[in-house]
């Protein structure tokens, strides 16, 4: 079991894993859940975001395209259906349905929807294709293509909820593509092998810029958070650094907790032996 304080819970990772912290990193999307930490320099360097699971708010991606000059946008989320949305947010202005901030909400979701995806043209577009290895699923290697990214100018988010695995392979080989990715993993403590070997094959091309756990879905006996979220960044920009306003060195305080209403995580890197990990 993590050792337990009154605000945080200590989680353990392999040391291996621990961000090299030299980047100046940037929060963007919700204070909570839907919001990531990801370094400023690949926003400022990026022109076309391939999103992979928009979540309930789109605020991360709303975040992305203020910052970046972005020429392209292109999201899959399956169970994001733009009618329900529309219908839910004609539904918020009724006096009779739902309470105040579930009004509030899906007028707010569908607000940042619509700036996204309907106000700014045919490059910003929502699908709801799965991307992946499954019967009837977009190939992740398709996708890119098909956002035509110049080599460093891409941004890949990648948090659809365990499907993830499917798409490491086709990540080490788009590298030169990318400015930067920031992916949710799903299972950590069965799959660290995999999630490992992925880093070992990226940090030639890239850095580990920051990890958070996810404290709504606790730990394994050995301590090991069962969802992390990661974010790397190419280890050469195309781009000159330029400072960001909101960047900072200390990550730490942009790392929010997934539900402020828990008890949040604090990241141990420890040696394998130490915990046992695998």
């Amino acid at each position: 079991m993590g050792l337990s304080t009154k605000r945080k819970q200590a989680c353990f990772l392999p040391r291996d894993f621990k961000p090299l912290g030299k980047n100046e990193l940037i929060r963007l999307g919700s204070d909570n859940k839907g919001g990531y930490v990801v370094s400023a320099d690949a926003v400022t360097s990026t022109r076309y975001l391939l999103s992979l699971g928009l979540g309930n708010r789109c605020e991360f991606e709303l975040d992305f395209a203020a910052m970046a000059r972005l020429k392209r946008l292109h999201a899959h989320d399956p169970a994001l259906d733009a009618d329900e949305l529309r219908e839910a947010g004609r539904r918020s202005i009724l006096p009779f349905f739902g309470d105040t901030p579930q009004r509030r909400r899906a007028r707010a979701h569908l607000k940042n929807y619509r700036t996204l995806f309907t106000d700014r043209g045919p490059d910003f577009r929502h699908s709801r294709d799965p991307i992946g290895l499954s019967e009837g699923a977009i190939p992740l290697h398709e996708a890119l293509a098909a956002l035509g990214s110049e080599p460093g100018r891409g941004f890949l988010k990648c948090d659809i909820g365990g499907a993830e695995y499917e798409m490491l392979d086709a990540i080490i080989e788009a590298n030169e593509s990318l400015s930067g990715l920031v992916i949710a993993f799903h299972d950590v403590p069965a799959r660290l092998r995999e999630i490992r070997v992925f880093l070992m094959a990226m940090k030639d091309f890239m850095v580990l810029d920051n990890i958070v756990a996810d404290n709504r879905r606790g730990v394994d006996p050995q301590g090991l958070p069962n969802v992390i979220t990661l974010s790397m960044s190419t280890a050469f920009p195309v781009d000159p650094h330029i400072p960001t306003a909101g960047a900072t060195r200390r990550y730490k305080i942009l790392n929010e907790p997934d539900d402020p209403s828990l008890i949040d995580f604090e990241i141990l890197y420890v040696d394998d032996q130490e915990k046992g990990t695998r």
